[in-house]
Parts: structure tokens; sequence; C-alpha cells
């Protein structure tokens, strides 16, 4: 696949609307790599931005933490819906290759299904179940800065899967974003991920910094993990990258700040 040429602006607004439900003017060039993986965790902050911003007017408008278990479902199924269940689907899928393939083939021809099996619904229902009590426990200690950054973050493991991976398959979506990045695509994704650790640390103190290095690490340690059954990186993979991290980020900002 041929490397396009650089356009930060294409490429923010790719990431945009491939991982989100925003509409941008942007089209994906035919048989061309892109950069957008560089803005994937630019896109997670569209996921968690109004996520912050509606606990801010519950706020405002007198809300103090009374039904916390409510509202925390309703911002995980937000973030849901703004991404028009990409990641969900992914997890799915990869929880139905990994458990119920046994050789890369199999796993691979499994998760091309669109069907979801036993094990996808289990793997979505659990990470639904820990999402929600983490936003909910947050939320009830007072603390909405995590679902600013936690987003952006967990998207940061779909960049890393494109940066150091290697494709399962030829072909397809994901292949359209993987490869080694150029000089820009790291500052784009460095300055978005830098900007919200210092709203942690800004936040939270050291506590709140060593959430954003968790955060990075796990970025780049658990593509690497879920790719290997795979035989390398698909879609899939990254967006059971993506939900993975989020998750244990979420779980682990409630044990320490949640109520």
């Amino acid at each position: 696949m041929v490397r396009s040429p650089s356009h930060p602006l294409r490429d923010a607004g790719l990431a945009v609307s491939l991982l989100t439900v925003v509409p941008t003017p942007a089209r994906w060039p035919e048989g061309e790599r892109t950069g957008a993986a560089g803005w994937f965790s630019f896109a997670g902050l569209i996921v968690g931005a109004p996520a912050w911003f509606f606990i801010h007017v519950l706020e405002r408008a007198g809300w103090s933490g009374g039904a916390a278990l409510v509202v925390g479902a309703l911002v995980v199924t937000g973030w849901a819906l703004i991404t028009r269940m990409l990641h969900w689907d992914g997890l799915a899928d990869f929880a139905d290759g990994l458990w119920g393939g046994h050789s890369t083939e199999q796993r691979l021809r499994i998760m091309a299904d669109s069907h979801t099996g036993a094990f996808g619904a289990a793997a979505v229902a659990l990470v639904a179940n820990v999402e929600v009590a983490a936003v909910s426990s947050l939320l009830g200690g007072g603390h909405e800065i995590p679902l600013l950054v936690v987003p952006v973050l967990g998207r940061l493991a779909a960049t890393c899967a494109a940066w150091l991976g290697e494709p399962a398959r030829p072909g397809g979506l994901g292949r359209s974003v993987m490869g080694r990045p150029r000089v820009v695509d790291v500052f784009a994704a460095g300055g978005v991920v830098g900007t919200m650790a210092a709203m942690l640390y800004a936040g939270f103190g050291a506590s709140g910094a060593a959430l954003a290095l968790i955060g990075v690490v796990l970025a780049l340690v658990v593509p690497h993990f879920l790719s290997k059954p795979m035989g390398g990186v698909t879609g899939d993979v990254m967006g059971a990258s993506v939900l993975v991290c989020e998750t244990a980020l979420l779980a682990l900002s409630a044990l320490m700040w949640g109520a």
C-alpha cells in the first residue's frame, strides 16, 4: 500500500470520521496509507468532552452526585453511541475469535463473521459492567477529569497498534492506517496525550501523572499481547485494545479517587 503525502487536517478528519459519528469532509484515499492513526487520541477528545461537559451542566443545575449509577450508565452509553459502538463490536469479535478458534486462521475467520457469539456477548457485558461501576464511583467521589482523559489514553492503544504492529491480513481499513509514523503524526498524538497528562497532574498531582504513564504503557503493551493469537493486528484487535485499556484506566481511577 502506497504511503500518501502528509495531510494533517485530512488525517485528523479521517480519524474523527472513523472513530466517531461526527461527519467530516475528509475522504479515504484509495490504495494509500494515511497518517490518521496519529490523530486517534484527538478523536478520543470528541468522545470524552461531551461526558465531561454533561457532568458540569448537571452540577450547575444542582446535581450533587445522587443516582451516580444511573448517570454513569448514561455516560458509558453515550460513549458507545458516539463511536457507533465500533470498539464494542471489535471487542465482541475479538473475544469470539480468541476463545472460539483453535488456530490463527480459524480465529481470523470467526472475527470476520458479523454474528456475535456467546464469548463476544459475555465480553461486552463484563466490560460494560466494569466501566459503568468505575464511572459511577468517580462521579460519586466528585471527580470528572478522568471522563475526559481516559477516552484519549484508551485510543492511544489503537495508535500504537497501527504504528508498532504487523497486519494480520492484507487489505482492510485497518491496513490503511498501519505503518511507521511521520514526525507530524507523533507530535499530533504526543501533543494531545501530553495535554491530558498535564490535566491529570493539575487535578491529582503525582497520582494523576502516574495514571497517565500507566495509560501510555498499557497502550504500548495491550495491543502487542492481543495481536499475538491473531497473527497480527486487525481492526477488531485495535477496537478490543482501546476498550481493554480504557476499562483498566477507569477501574484504576475509581480505585484511586472514587467514592
